[in-house]
């Protein structure tokens, strides 16, 4: 049973480790930095960006939606929207 729970654990902190090195965040982009967005926030093992170049309003015009995009493993994933109130 202890050598059960050695190996999940080593293969837990390993995935782990392979994670947060091909974190997307270490490499800071250039798409996202420079043009169409940026890095909002770097966790350890990914990291989140929104766009701000291109955004589209909703039907009523009160609120401007941007994309987001969680990156792991070197690939960007487009996660939930975000709305901000048109002032």
């Amino acid at each position: 049973m202890k050598n059960v729970l050695t190996t999940i654990l080593v293969s837990l902190i390993m995935i782990i480790g392979i994670l947060a090195i091909t974190n997307p965040g270490r490499k800071q982009y250039q798409m996202f930095d420079k043009v169409e967005g940026k890095l909002s926030k770097n966790y350890f093992i990914f990291s989140i960006y929104q766009q701000y170049g291109e955004f589209t309003l909703t039907t009523d015009g009160k609120y401007r939606v941007y994309r987001r995009f969680v990156g792991i493993a070197l690939n960007l994933y487009e996660i939930s929207s975000v709305k901000i109130k048109v002032e």
